[in-house]
């Protein structure tokens, strides 16, 4: 990884402006294409909480005996779930209202084909994850 450098123990750059390369360019790749990922098996979200971990740890330099919720809250900084919900839920938001009726209508998904429901028929779009 390129920025490792730029975040880590020796780098020179204040905690303010870590977090700030941390805000604008690893969590937007960590989260590439989140609204879709409603559906993602949480072994497979984990994985992606797992890596911001790793990154904030190497951003404070904090030993190992530091509880991953307490750096989160020092840096107030969300976890990858929470960011995926405020994503997904601004995202869907904006479908419903968007002037294309093409993009405004694939918030509809209640037609039923075949003998088994698709999992986006049952999913609230107005909630696409877990309620706040």
């Amino acid at each position: 990884m390129l920025c490792l450098p730029l975040i880590g123990r020796n780098s020179s750059l204040s905690l303010e402006n870590k977090l700030i390369l941390f805000k604008q360019v690893l969590r937007p790749i960590l989260t590439y294409a989140a609204p879709i990922w409603g559906l993602a098996a949480p072994s497979n979200r984990k994985k992606v909480q797992i890596l911001q971990n790793k990154l904030l740890r190497i951003i404070v330099n904090a030993p190992w005996f530091i509880r991953n919720s307490v750096i989160h809250s020092d840096l107030q900084i969300e976890s990858i779930e929470d960011h995926i919900q405020k994503l997904s839920r601004k995202f869907f938001s904006g479908i419903v209202d968007h002037p294309n009726n093409l993009i405004a209508d694939q918030t509809d998904f209640t037609e039923f084909t075949g003998r088994y429901r698709y999992p986006y028929t049952t999913t609230k779009w107005s909630l696409p994850l877990k309620p706040p």
